[in-house]
């Protein structure tokens, strides 16, 4: 379980809200009169826990290690966490816990992460058809979501 960053409450499940202009990530009781922008889920199998962010239709998991992929491609570009921080608009502090996979990033952060570092740490969640499968004039067909 991750921590609320306003309050420091341990949460099960992410509301992404805005507060003066920066996104946070709170539990339910500080998302409470203020601007909801999504809420990540975790999702509980059998298995280990899926983190998955999602926001409408558009859902994305983070792969399995992001903060080591994170730590390894700023070693690669010798590139201080600092200074990370600041080319993309985020607390160093924040994107400490980031790495060190004690906070998941939000959507907005993982695509700034992902094209700061050059990296891809999120992928399409399992489980339904991936409708850009197909021809490239025509979009998908049904045989395109069976197995043949």
């Amino acid at each position: 379980m991750e921590e609320c960053e306003l309050c420091g409450r341990q949460m099960k499940d992410a509301y992404i809200v805005s507060v003066e202009g920066a996104d946070l990530r709170v539990c339910s009781d500080c998302a409470k009169g203020k601007k909801v922008l999504y809420k990540e889920v975790e999702e509980r199998k059998n298995t280990a826990p899926r983190k998955t962010i999602s926001k409408g239709d558009d859902r994305v998991e983070l792969v399995e290690g992001y903060g080591k992929m994170i730590h390894a491609a700023r070693d690669q570009m010798q590139l201080p966490l600092k200074v990370l921080a600041e080319m993309i608009n985020e607390k160093e502090a924040h994107m400490l816990r980031v790495e060190e996979e004690k906070t998941r990033p939000s959507i907005e952060l993982t695509k700034k992460i992902e094209r700061a570092l050059n990296i891809k740490i999120t992928q399409q969640k399992d489980g339904g058809p991936d409708m850009h499968v197909g021809k490239k004039s025509g979009g998908a067909t049904i045989g395109d979501f069976f197995n043949v």
